[in-house]
């Protein structure tokens, strides 16, 4: 295998892991606009571990989903018993103190970052997305899996019906995050140098454009999506100045088009007959109102 054809593996199996574990959190219908903040936080947990504790990469990305779930749970109780304003808002500002955190911490570097990791090879993001994949198969199919969907849906239903929907969904956003940390350690160590600009709000659209384009309802929509975008860049020259333009442009046209994404059923249309209306009762309102 060429370096070249190596790279792009690498980078397409990054951002499939980002756009699998964004869509955890989208599974319960909370759209986060700091993941990337989620990202860095595994990059540099892992960088630390692996340059200045001499710990092996696989052990360091343990290290770093457990880090960023930590991170995920704590956002995620103080911003999901908020309304979806509220938790936009959060996520952005914690996304931004992380920002400016990393850059004032002379530790990692500040804004020069860190440079020297290295590891990240197919195999092992290979293994990594088998594994989130797997996980997500078990999960669709699972109890917690339809109170992910209950809660998407409508949330208030979903308390009626008994479900404890905060803690569910802390728990689908801490996950979310460690498996947007465990992508943020595969990242650094394969472009060996991070910086804190590199998981500024760019990455973030990034991760949530990803999930949209590909579609939110399954969780493959978003590994489409993460790959197709991936791809794009490469193998068309010209966007590789202009692709956040035609990115951003590409999704006002599929929101129009197909707001459920490339892959997705459409929403039923409220000019629908509900299926419980009696048939002919139409009929009877016209008389009802003629006479």
């Amino acid at each position: 295998m060429s370096t070249y054809t190596e790279s792009i593996l690498l980078q397409v199996g990054i951002n499939v892991l980002l756009a699998l574990g964004y869509w955890i959190a989208v599974s319960t219908g909370k759209y986060s606009f700091g993941h990337a903040a989620f990202m860095a936080i595994g990059a540099y947990t892992a960088s630390i571990l692996t340059m200045n504790v001499n710990w092996p990469l696989p052990a360091a990305m343990l290290a770093a989903a457990v880090t960023a779930a930590v991170a995920g749970a704590i956002i995620g109780w103080m911003a999901l018993r908020l309304s979806m304003l509220y938790l936009a808002i959060i996520t952005f500002v914690f996304a931004q103190l992380v920002d400016v955190l990393l850059s004032e911490w002379d530790y990692v570097g500040g804004a020069s970052g860190m440079i020297g990791m290295s590891g990240t090879t197919v195999p092992i993001v290979a293994v990594c997305v088998v594994v989130v994949v797997a996980y997500l198969v078990l999960l669709t199919r699972s109890r917690l899996g339809l109170a992910y969907s209950a809660i998407r849906e409508d949330e208030q239903a979903a308390m009626a019906s008994g479900l404890k929907i905060t803690l569910i969904a802390v728990g689908a956003f801490a996950t979310s995050a460690a498996v947007t940390g465990v992508a943020g350690a595969l990242a650094a160590h394969q472009l060996m140098i991070i910086t804190p600009e590199l998981f500024g709000p760019q990455q973030a659209l990034l991760i949530i454009l990803y999930c949209v384009f590909g579609g939110t309802q399954y969780f493959w929509g978003a590994a489409l999506g993460a790959i197709a975008l991936s791809l794009l860049p490469i193998y068309f020259d010209w966007l590789s100045d202009w692709y956040m333009i035609v990115y951003g442009l590409l999704f006002v046209a599929l929101m129009i088009v197909r707001p459920q994404g490339l892959i997705g059923r459409a929403a039923v249309g409220s000019n629908r007959r509900l299926p419980m209306w009696p048939r002919g009762a139409d009929k009877e309102r016209e008389r009802e109102t003629v006479a």
